[in-house]
């Protein structure tokens, strides 16, 4: 299973990832959860996003990029559900080339769609 989640803060893209990483033992590739991952382990482009996140602004699509093409490297056969990546256009680009050079093409790509009100509600919750 290779997958992206495509959806808005608060579809739901988590959860399912969750479900899915249950049923298929596929990872689930949060892009938030690998971020913080990598400012934990120090590592030199943890380090990079540091500086914006402390800041409270967005990271850079070449570190964000950089994180995901190095959290890709390290999945197995089981294979893996992205849940917020790629948010851009660039980002989307180096993912096709990172999937490329590693021989993992895509398999689907879901978007879920909510609600807005609903997904107001489940956010301010």
């Amino acid at each position: 299973m290779r997958i992206v989640l495509f959806g808005p803060p608060g579809s739901g893209k988590g959860t399912q990832a969750g479900f899915l990483r249950e049923k298929t033992g596929a990872a689930h590739i949060s892009t938030g959860d690998a971020l913080r991952e990598a400012v934990a382990n120090r590592t030199e482009v943890g380090l990079q996003a540091k500086t914006y996140m402390d800041k409270g602004e967005l990271v850079p699509d070449a570190v964000v990029i950089a994180i995901a093409k190095d959290r890709l490297s390290r999945t197995g056969e089981t294979g893996f559900i992205l849940d917020g990546f790629p948010r851009t256009t660039a980002q989307a680009e180096a993912l096709d080339v990172a999937l490329a050079g590693l021989a993992k093409p895509l398999e689907s790509v879901v978007n879920l769609r909510v609600d807005e009100e609903e997904i107001v509600k489940r956010l301010s919750g």
